[in-house]
């Protein structure tokens, strides 16, 4: 008797469990008209109600969550600023064309500009309103290096003249890497992407850098030529530089286009000076021009 008492007790005890569960899930609900008894919803409004109850909860942790999310978020930003802030307070990212402009007007260099200019910009306004022109009234070593390409613009050409005649010093080059200006041999402003100068400008003043970026400019001023002298020397018999280096790039197999990009000239200038030397060595095609070229000791 006293074991189907407590079967009967353990029983009572399940069932109580599974009507709570009910309760707690919302499918059996009190009476408006006596709160101690209760009624079992029709399960499309209990499951409906139960859904509607699990929807808020979602839309509940989903809000906690998009909060998480943010804070994590700032906190890395703030995280990322003290850390460019605290290791690397030799470099100045100024993004967009604008800021790396503004940035520009700040510099007061008291020894040397030297210069990269890859893709020149033709001057809109009379060479003697340039801002180089105090700095060489100061006396300042200010040296340029211009793809060729760039003085068959006559503001440009213009310009260069005139700031030469002021003691600037400009030599050319077949094709330049990347736009580069060093100041006073103590900052070094180069492009964030070389292609594109909207996107902004990076300044290094560590002495690493800067040497780093000094010994690239001296390369190619080494092997930059003065462009009055180049055009006289082309007309003796030589080749000029632009077309050294398209014999170069030639025999290392570039494309066309390729070619255009690095000399900074159209797809047909590429095409003309092609043109010119195959009829000055008498070759019929590429491979017979490189092989021909390097007979005379215009390439390596």
């Amino acid at each position: 008797m006293t074991e189907l008492c407590g079967q009967l007790t353990l029983a009572q005890d399940a069932v109580q469990a599974e009507i709570d569960r009910l309760r707690e899930l919302g499918l059996l609900v009190p009476r408006w008209t006596a709160a101690d008894e209760d009624y079992p919803l029709h399960p499309s409004i209990g499951f409906e109600r139960l859904a509607a109850k699990r929807q808020q909860q979602i839309d509940e942790l989903a809000g906690a969550l998009r909060t998480d999310q943010q804070a994590a978020g700032q906190f890395i930003a703030d995280y990322s600023e003290f850390l460019v802030q605290t290791s690397t307070r030799d470099v100045e990212v100024l993004r967009g064309r604008d800021r790396a402009y503004q940035r520009m007007q700040h510099f007061q260099p008291t020894k040397s500009t030297w210069t990269l200019q890859p893709a020149p910009e033709p001057p809109t306004h009379a060479p003697s309103d340039s801002p180089d022109i105090p700095l060489l009234a100061r006396g300042v070593d200010s040296r340029a290096i211009y793809p060729e390409s760039a003085l068959r613009h006559p503001a440009i050409r213009a310009y260069c003249l005139y700031v030469i005649e002021l003691g600037a010093k400009i030599r050319v080059a077949p094709s330049l890497p990347m736009r580069l200006i060093i100041f006073d041999g103590e900052s070094a402003v180069m492009g964030i992407d070389p292609d594109d100068t909207s996107v902004g400008a990076v300044v290094h003043h560590s002495q690493a850098v800067v040497r780093l970026a000094e010994e690239l400019f001296l390369c190619y001023w080494s092997r930059a030529v003065d462009p009055f002298e180049e055009q006289q020397r082309a007309r003796e018999g030589g080749i000029s530089a632009q077309e050294s280096e398209f014999l170069r790039l030639l025999v290392q197999g570039a494309t066309d286009e390729h070619v255009a990009r690095k000399l900074g000239v159209s797809m047909r200038t590429v095409r003309r000076i092609a043109a010119k030397l195959n009829e000055r060595v008498g070759a019929s095609g590429r491979f017979e021009l490189g092989v021909r070229a390097a007979q005379r000791g215009w390439v390596d």
